[in-house]
């Protein structure tokens, strides 16, 4: 079978809990959440660039890997961390989809990053934890493709 290879593109993605249910309320659950994230962005299939874990829905700013669509990129995700969890909790975790913002330019990648490092703030979460500025030195950086653009 042929490797697919496509443009570069980084994606602000936002999902959902089955039912808005206060999922990540539990610090197991986002820290599980999160290890699924990196996980994941150690076996190449994307990189990693912002994240946090709210009660009913995570935001995430990843690069699919080349041979790697968005689309597949949140079906390992939610796979993962639902198939992670299955040990502790019955039913569903996931709404059926999510919201996909493609990232036009640096401008954008900077105002999504700082959105998903404000959301806590924003709905009176101001000590939360599971969010990407307390793991900077996990994270990739600004996408390649974006310098040459500037």
């Amino acid at each position: 079978m042929a490797t697919v290879r496509q443009h570069l593109s980084t994606h602000a993605i936002t999902i959902l809990t089955h039912r808005s249910n206060p999922h990540f309320v539990n610090p197991a659950h986002a820290e599980l959440f999160i290890q699924t994230l990196f996980r994941y962005r150690e076996a190449g299939k994307f990189r990693l660039h912002a994240f946090v874990a709210m009660p009913d829905h995570v935001h995430i700013l990843i690069t699919p890997a080349p041979d790697i669509s968005t689309p597949k990129c949140i079906q390992l995700i939610k796979g993962g961390y639902s198939n992670a969890i299955r040990q502790h909790i019955l039913g569903e975790v996931w709404h059926s989809g999510y919201h996909e913002h493609r990232i036009r330019d640096i401008g954008d990648f900077i105002a999504q990053t700082r959105y998903i490092a404000a959301n806590p703030a924003r709905k009176g979460l101001n000590d939360c934890r599971h969010v990407h500025t307390n793991f900077p030195e996990q994270l990739d950086t600004l996408p390649a493709y974006f310098h040459a653009s500037c």
